[in-house]
């Protein structure tokens, strides 16, 4: 059959007035533009070839071959192979964009195996041109589905006609059978990589893959949103801040970590999340790691507010049996005191009467406290022209600015003629609580800033430090009656705080970044509320 095949060609060579004196060289080349198109469409496939052909050509040790890639319809779009038997083909203008058409190369084993559809191969003589009877060409068709859809061609092998061998052509049909499964393998990996990214980037819950080395594989969406400082694949994730730490400890001893709780101040909004970290072994070689996270924010809010409910709860019980119980005494005593201070006492004893009586005014400070928080006083809500309020709030605490060497800086947005509807005694408690903490925050020499802006209908006074800042964990428990980072204070100015911006139907923003400051932003509505109520 194959003899068949060369005859007739033969004949149509004749017919067509070649000589087999003459020197192929085919003249019709396609533009660079449709060549790159073509590599762009083949990649995966000439991938696969150059990996298996190269395998192909250390297994013939050193003999002179040359592979040659053709699409269906018959341009050359790859070769590679020996350099010497590349030129010499160049110089027959065969190469990368060269059409290969009957009527200019004569016989050719491509032409024939794209048309036929079958194996076939050309050694010496069975070439009509003299100048190809010392070289041996099989070619092999293939047919591979791809995302271009059904994708056609040829795969050469040319070699002299001293390295041919029978079983080239064997070879080469075993190297396409190689290349359809691993271009069906890579197909099918491909999809269960699409669906594994499909599942990580919809589910609910963060995801962070990482390797032995603690270096970010795959992370989705969600992961990033909920990580300030995450970093992007190929980089590590051990320097994250909390989470880092925690993946660094299960690499080194290959243990499960669950039920971890980490805090993270993402644009202003905390987030506390639920992590599980989970090693990662293959064959019993620790490979990486995989951590889980869940956004528990919600949950971790209501458990903070039923802390709240219970400890205000319990104060008021006790403020309730102590309050009146302390404060009659109490009264008697620094009663006592003051009389006992206007006499004339020696200077130790003046100064010991002195530390007294600040104790006795602390431990009313607190009951008034308890009291406060069990049961807060509705606001008797007057006029209050704004700026002129804050000017009287700052020149109250200027002592205790100056003993601190702290100074104060008014950036009003608001006008004199600004007026705001409070209860002025318990804003101006809320602000000397909050200038108080900043004054306390700030190292000598630095500022604290007092700032007024309208927003709509609501007025926002901010306080900001240049302290130490809050961290996220704190931050969700600032509110809880009893918590303080001080080392003598009570937990309860700002719970008290809390309380009267909630009565003025106002809310408490706090801003902080560790090591470089917090702002306290009081939101309140510059209506009156209790017109607002009474409607």
């Amino acid at each position: 059959m194959e003899n068949c095949f060369l005859a007739e060609i033969r004949r149509r060579c004749l017919a067509n007035g070649m000589q087999p004196t003459d020197i192929p060289s085919p003249l019709t080349t396609v533009s660079e533009e449709h060549l790159q198109k073509q590599k762009s469409r083949y990649a995966d496939i000439l991938e696969v070839t150059k990996v298996l052909g190269e395998n192909t050509i250390k297994l013939l040790n050193g003999q002179m071959v040359l592979f040659l890639v053709t699409d269906d319809e018959g341009v050359v779009i790859d070769s590679f192979g020996d350099r010497i038997m590349k030129e010499n083909l160049s110089q027959l203008n065969i190469k990368e964009g060269s059409l290969m058409l009957e009527r200019e190369v004569g016989i050719c084993a491509t032409l024939i195996a794209l048309d036929k559809k079958i194996p076939f191969q050309t050694v010496g003589k069975d070439h009509f041109h003299l100048v190809l009877h010392d070289s041996a060409c099989q070619s092999v068709p293939f047919s591979f589905p791809s995302d271009h859809g059904v994708l056609e061609g040829t795969i050469s092998l040319m070699t002299s006609v001293v390295d041919f061998s029978k079983y080239q052509l064997a070879m080469l049909v075993n190297m396409v059978e190689s290349m359809r499964r691993e271009l069906i393998l890579r197909k099918t990996n491909q999809r269960q990589l699409n669906l594994h990214h499909l599942m990580v980037n919809n589910l609910d819950t963060g995801i962070l893959l990482v390797d032995q080395c603690g270096v970010i594989v795959d992370v989705n969406h969600i992961a990033q949103s909920m990580i300030p400082d995450l970093v992007a694949v190929g980089q590590s994730a051990l320097p994250i801040s909390e989470l880092g730490p925690h993946i660094a400890e299960t690499i080194a001893k290959g243990q499960r970590q669950r039920g971890i709780e980490v805090h993270y101040n993402v644009r202003g909004i905390h987030t506390v999340c639920l992590v599980d970290i989970i090693p990662i072994f293959e064959n019993g070689v620790l490979q990486g790691a995989y951590a889980q996270l869940r956004d528990i924010t919600e949950r971790y809010l209501l458990e903070q507010q039923v802390i709240v409910s219970e400890k205000l709860s319990a104060i008021g019980k006790l403020a309730a049996g102590l309050a009146h119980e302390i404060r009659n005494p109490l009264t008697v005593i620094m009663g006592f005191v003051q009389m006992i201070r206007s006499q004339r006492l020696d200077p130790l004893t003046a100064k010991y009467m002195g530390y007294v009586y600040e104790e006795l005014e602390r431990v009313k400070n607190l009951v008034s406290d308890f009291v406060t928080m069990s049961k807060p006083s509705v606001p008797i809500v007057k006029p209050i022209k704004i700026n002129e309020f804050l000017d009287n709030v700052l020149r109250v605490m200027e002592g205790q600015a100056a003993l601190h060497d702290i100074r104060y800086v008014r950036d009003y947005q608001t006008t004199d003629e600004d007026i705001l509807f409070a209860d002025a005694a318990q804003i101006k408690q809320v602000l000397i609580n909050i200038l108080q903490n900043a004054v306390e925050a700030s190292q000598p020499n630095e500022a604290v800033t007092l700032k007024t802006r309208k927003n709509r209908n609501h007025l926002i006074i901010t306080i900001s430090d240049n302290g130490s800042g809050i961290s996220p964990e704190n931050l969700t428990k600032i509110q809880n009656p009893f918590f303080t980072t001080k080392e003598h204070g009570t937990g309860l100015g700002l719970s008290v705080s809390y309380r009267i911006i909630n009565n003025h139907h106002g809310e408490i923003t706090i801003d902080s970044i560790l090591g470089t400051g917090t702002d306290f932003n009081i939101h309140l509505p510059l209506t009156n509320i209790l017109e607002e109520c009474s409607l």
